[in-house]
């Protein structure tokens, strides 16, 4: 449950930002792409070169989206994996750990995982608002 509340969020956002900019990105990219086949004096190779030069654009805007990806789903897993020691940490040492305990724990280890998520969540707009500005930073460079 807590996986798909993330993905959902996380697909919500991405959503927004291929409608809003992602699309006029790639449509651009095709575009200009398109012009390098119509000088037909051009050789294979300043076809080539002029098509990788209108995609790059689009290949630093995938880049950093990636790496905030990265980067959010990174916080994500830390705080799950301190949610992780902290179950295994409470654990008493050398007693064997009954069926109730083991069940107790792990009730305890997916609401504080259910929480990192939350808290993930809470944390989307920020993270759309600066894909969105460096979305505009790489447009700007173009």
């Amino acid at each position: 449950m807590a996986e798909q509340k993330i993905n959902d969020a996380v697909h919500g956002m991405m959503e927004q930002l291929d409608v809003k900019f992602i699309r006029d990105f790639q449509k651009r990219g095709y575009l200009c792409s398109a012009q390098c086949f119509d000088d037909k004096t051009s050789s294979s190779e300043q076809i080539q070169n002029c098509v990788e030069r209108c995609q790059f654009p689009m290949q630093q805007l995938q880049n950093v989206i990636q790496q905030e990806l990265q980067s959010f789903q990174n916080r994500l897993q830390r705080c799950a994996m301190d949610c992780q020691d902290r179950a295994r940490d409470s654990i008493p040492i050398n007693e064997k750990v009954d069926h109730m305990t083991q069940s107790r724990m792990q009730k305890e280890m997916e609401a504080c995982v259910g929480q990192c998520v939350d808290k993930q969540i809470q944390c989307i707009p920020t993270l759309q608002k600066r894909l969105e500005q460096n979305i505009t930073q790489v447009s700007s460079q173009q």
